[in-house]
């Protein structure tokens, strides 16, 4: 990874919730990721900045290893990260990512695709998951819009909306891969 700026907003927190030591990611000949030490702590904000083609997006995908790591070492909340089965399935569902291009369900509202994680990953009761998709569309100010539908709903079509983003299923941690600005609720 070259030319890449990492910024840290420290918060109360309790721990270290994603750790990488000396981690090494190449595609072929081209070495990606060169001895990465990264520790995020529980709470933290972290932003990774860089130009194309630098490796953000592969460091987010090998966190919520889409990609293999060749050497080194990722943790997350104190475990090293899975290699496949129930526990790689468990650690998706907590480790939110955003991509950069991704389309909401246009026959759901705007409400119905927020509470899709809920029901689908966490797997809610749909009164839980309309209760906290409502508080996540109200706490990003678009609560009036929770029964549009994404064509005629242009909230619903940015980076930015809680409709779009991993928060519909309240992950412990989140990777964007949006050059956009990521809004997350608080």
């Amino acid at each position: 990874m070259t030319e890449v700026s990492v910024a840290k907003e420290d918060v109360a927190a309790t721990g270290d919730l994603v750790v990488l030591k000396s981690v090494n990611k190449h595609f072929g000949a081209l070495h990606v990721l060169q001895d990465i030490d990264l520790t995020i702590a529980r709470g933290e904000v972290v932003v990774v900045i860089g130009p194309s083609g630098s490796g953000k997006s592969t460091l987010c995908r090998t966190i919520n290893r889409l990609e293999t790591i060749d050497s080194g070492s990722i943790s997350i909340d104190g475990k090293p990260l899975p290699h496949e089965g129930k526990e790689l399935a468990r650690l998706r569902a907590d480790v939110g990512m955003v991509f950069q291009s991704f389309n909401l369900f246009a026959h759901k509202t705007v409400l119905e695709n927020v509470m899709l994680g809920q029901i689908k990953v966490r797997k809610k009761d749909k009164k839980a998951a309309e209760e906290r998709a409502r508080a996540l569309l109200d706490r990003v100010g678009v609560g009036a819009q929770a029964e549009k539908y994404p064509h005629s709903c242009p909230a619903a079509s940015s980076s930015a909306s809680p409709s779009r983003g991993p928060w519909r299923w309240s992950p412990r941690s989140c990777c964007s891969t949006s050059r956009h600005r990521l809004s997350t609720p608080r």
